[in-house]
């Protein structure tokens, strides 16, 4: 029984670590389904402190397996992003107006998983992935309120122009960035949205909280 919890117990973290990445609708329910039935079915198996290694690894193999019928690509991004948000800043506002105050919906680490999944389907590997997402965000344009659309056009076309250039398979990075281009703009904006409520918040707090200490002394 000690070997089954423990197992468990590393089933569980295997759950939860698997689930960080970026993954599609279809994929969280599948996964959690095969795995509570898994978990339950290994119970009578009786395989004692085996489960400790069985547990995990299972869980494992039924995430690869459930990645693969429901990967997280670009569709399932843009999926994602009409589902939680919707708004198509990009087709609403001209390249020199300002993106105003936008009030998108949903968490940044939602914006972050569907980035992920567009920069993936643009460049197809991990590495490339990673490289990518670092490019667009060094620049976060605090506030990205006051900046216009061209502005942030011209940085996120300046990072695939980066990413094609350093690549083998430049054409086809800028072939299917300019397909995503605007899913990359509105999710871009989305994340820049959410950071400047954010810091803006922080920043109320502190100047009251300096008011309060000020009007104490």
């Amino acid at each position: 029984m000690i070997g089954y919890i423990i197992g468990i117990v590393l089933g569980v973290i295997v759950f939860i670590l698997q689930n960080f990445k970026p993954t599609s609708f279809g994929f969280c329910i599948m996964f959690l389904l095969v795995t509570i039935a898994f978990i339950w079915g290994i119970f009578y198996a009786h395989l004692g402190y085996w489960n400790i290694l069985v547990v995990p690894l299972g869980v494992l193999v039924l995430c690869f397996i459930s990645a693969f019928c429901f990967p997280y690509n670009g569709n399932s991004a843009s999926m994602e992003y009409r589902a939680v948000n919707g708004a198509n800043y990009y087709e609403w506002l001209q390249d020199q107006d300002q993106i105003g105050k936008i009030s998108p919906r949903g968490f940044k680490q939602t914006y972050d998983r569907i980035m992920s999944g567009i920069l993936f389907e643009i460049v197809n590997n991990q590495k490339d992935m990673q490289e990518f997402g670092s490019l667009l965000y060094s620049k976060n344009f605090y506030p990205v309120s006051i900046h216009t659309k061209k502005e942030i056009l011209n940085h996120i076309n300046t990072c695939i122009e980066q990413m094609a250039n350093s690549s083998k398979q430049g054409d086809t990075i800028r072939a299917k960035a300019n397909e995503r281009i605007e899913q990359l703009f509105n999710t871009y904006v989305s994340v820049m949205a959410i950071h400047e409520e954010a810091t803006r918040n922080i920043e109320e707090i502190e100047k009251r909280r300096n008011e309060d200490d000020a009007d104490s002394k």
